[in-house]
C-alpha cells in the first residue's frame, strides 16, 4: 500500500474508533512525517484526501482539525462536541508554548536546555537496586493507608528535615505525589474562593493554572537578585483570612536566586505582623553546590504559619512521584482528607523505596555525586555563556539547583526566538511562560550532556547575532 494511503487509513482508524473526536487537533505534519518515515508532501497528500472526504478541515494559523466522523456524516444527530465542552471545564488549558515544551521534552533529536531534571547518568541505579532488594524482603499487604502516607517514610522525612533545623513530627507530614499536588491540595483544601495569593514574578507557577483553577486571584510580586521583593509585597492590600504568600526562597525557579538569612528574618517578621500565611516551596534545597543554603523559613515559624513543601523529584527522579507537605497537624489532617477524596495516596512501593534510601544513607551518598556533577556542568555552561553570549546577554549564576537565568540585552520577540531555537534543534524555556515581560530565557545545566550544551549555545549565539 502506498505510504500516503497508509497515513489515510491510520487517521481514519483513529477517528472511527473515537480516539480522535470531533474538534481534536491533528499532530503537526512534521510529527506525522516522522512517524511514517516519509516527507511532508506525502502527509499533505493524505490530509487532502481526508479533507475531501469531509473528515478534516484546516484552520488558518492554527492547524488541521477533525470535523466529522463516519457516524456524523451519515446521521442526522451529531455526536457531542468535546472540544466545545472542554472549554467550560474548571481546568483551563496550559499556554500553547508550555504545551509544546511538554510534548517536545521527550524528543531525542532536540538539545534539551529546558529540562528541570537530572541527566540519565545521575539516576541512582545502584542505590535503588540495593534499596529495592532490601524493601522486597519487608513487603506486606499495601492497602490504601490513612491518607497521610507510610509512617516509616514520614519518620525518615522528619529526621531529614531536622538537618535543616526544622522540627516537625511525623503526624505533621503528608506524603504527596510531588510538589504540585501539595500546592493543589492547599489551593482546594484551605484557600477559599476569591482569596488572593501573592506569587513571585517570574515564577514557574505562572506556567501552570494551579491557583486560577480554584478561582484564587494572583498578585505578582517581583523577584530581584536577593529573591522576593519584600518591600513591594507589604505595599499590597493584605486581608486577614483571604490572603497567602507563595515563595520559593532557595534556588528560585526560574531565576535561581536565593534569599539571604537576613531577608528571610525580615520577611517572616512582617508576615507574622500581617498574619499572612506562607507556602514555602523548598524542593531544590538538597541541591546546593557552593555551600548550604540559609535555613528554611519554616525554622523561623514558631506559630505554625508556614506550610513547607519538599520533593524527591529533583534529587532522585520525577518518576517516583514522592514529595511531602509539612505544617500544623490539624491542617495536615484536613489535607489528608482532601487527598483521600482524590487518589487515596501515593504508591506504596515508591514510598518504601524512598524510606530505605533515606534510612540507609544511600540518599546522602547519591546527593554527593549529584552535587559534584552539577557543579561541573554549571561551571561549563557559565564558561560557554562568557565565551559566546557576553555581547548579547547577562545572567545570574545560581549557587544551587538546575538553572541559569539569562536576560537578553536587545528587545526581542521571544515567541519568534523560541520557535527559531526549536527549528535549530534547541529547546529552551522562554521567560514569558513565567510571566516575565522582559526578554529572558531559563537554561538548565542539569539534564543535557556537555558536548550538546556547547552545540546549543553556539546555535543560540548565531540566532541572536542574525536577529
Amino acid at each position: 500500500m502506498p505510504r500516503y494511503l497508509q497515513i489515510v487509513h491510520a487517521i481514519r482508524e483513529k477517528i472511527n474508533q473515537g480516539e480522535w473526536v470531533i474538534g481534536s487537533k491533528l499532530p503537526t505534519q512534521r510529527a506525522i512525517a516522522e512517524q511514517f518515515h516519509v516527507n511532508r508532501s506525502t502527509v499533505i497528500t493524505a490530509i487532502e484526501i481526508l479533507k475531501a472526504e469531509g473528515l478534516l478541515e484546516g484552520k488558518a494559523g492554527s492547524g488541521i482539525y477533525v470535523v466529522n466522523n463516519r457516524w456524523s456524516l451519515s446521521a442526522a444527530i451529531s455526536p457531542p462536541d468535546w472540544e466545545d465542552l472542554t472549554q467550560w471545564s474548571l481546568q483551563p488549558p496550559s499556554d500553547h508554548t508550555v504545551q509544546t515544551i511538554n510534548e517536545l521534552e521527550s524528543r531525542k533529536d532536540l538539545i534539551q536546555l529546558s529540562k528541570g531534571e537530572l541527566e540519565p547518568d545521575l539516576f541512582p541505579k545502584a542505590e535503588i537496586a540495593t534499596a529495592l532488594t532490601r524493601v522486597s524482603s519487608q513487603l506486606e499487604q499495601f492497602g490504601y493507608g490513612n491518607g497521610l502516607g507510610d509512617i516509616g517514610l514520614r519518620i525518615e522525612i522528619s529526621k531529614h528535615m531536622q538537618q535543616y533545623g526544622v522540627c516537625t513530627a511525623p503526624e505533621s507530614i503528608l506524603i504527596v505525589s510531588g510538589a504540585l499536588q501539595a500546592l493543589t491540595l492547599i489551593a482546594v483544601g484551605i484557600l477559599k474562593k476569591g482569596s488572593t495569593i501573592f506569587l513571585e514574578n517570574p515564577s514557574y507557577l505562572h506556567s501552570v493554572n494551579l491557583f486560577r483553577t480554584a478561582e484564587i486571584a494572583i498578585k505578582p510580586i517581583s523577584v530581584g537578585e536577593n529573591g522576593l521583593n519584600i518591600e513591594e509585597l507589604f505595599q499590597q492590600k493584605i486581608i486577614k483570612g483571604s490572603s497567602a504568600l507563595y515563595v520559593n526562597p532557595t534556588y528560585q525557579n526560574p531565576t535561581g536566586t536565593t534569599m539571604s538569612s537576613e531577608q528571610r528574618k525580615v520577611l517572616m517578621d512582617k508576615c507574622r505582623y500581617f498574619q499572612l500565611p506562607v507556602i514555602e516551596d523548598d524542593i531544590f534545597r538538597d541541591l546546593w553546590i557552593d555551600e548550604r543554603a540559609p535555613a528554611p523559613l519554616k525554622t523561623l515559624d514558631p506559630f505554625g504559619q508556614v506550610l513547607y513543601v519538599g520533593s524527591f523529584s529533583k534529587t532522585i527522579d520525577p518518576g517516583l512521584r514522592i514529595g511531602w507537605l509539612a505544617g500544623p497537624e490539624d491542617v495536615i489532617k484536613r489535607l489528608s482528607d482532601v487527598r483521600m477524596q482524590t487518589d487515596y495516596g501515593s504508591s506504596y512501593i515508591s514510598q518504601a523505596l524512598v524510606r530505605e534510601l533515606l534510612s540507609s544513607g544511600l540518599y546522602e551518598q547519591h546527593l554527593q555525586k549529584v552535587r559534584t556533577r552539577l557543579k561541573e556542568k554549571r561551571e561549563f555552561l557559565l564558561q560557554l555563556l562568557r565565551l559566546h553570549l557576553s555581547e548579547y546577554a547577562t545572567w545570574r549564576a545560581a549557587t544551587g539547583g538546575f538553572f541559569i537565568w539569562v536576560s537578553l540585552h536587545k528587545k526581542t520577540n521571544m515567541h519568534q526566538f523560541f520557535r527559531t531555537c526549536l527549528n535549530n534543534g534547541v529547546l529552551i524555556n522562554p521567560g514569558f511562560i513565567y510571566n516575565d515581560s522582559q526578554p529572558a530565557i531559563r537554561l538548565s545545566y542539569a539534564y543535557e550532556e556537555i558536548g550538546k550544551m556547547e552545540e546549543a549555545i553556539i546555535k543560540v549565539k548565531e540566532i541572536l547575532k542574525n536577529g
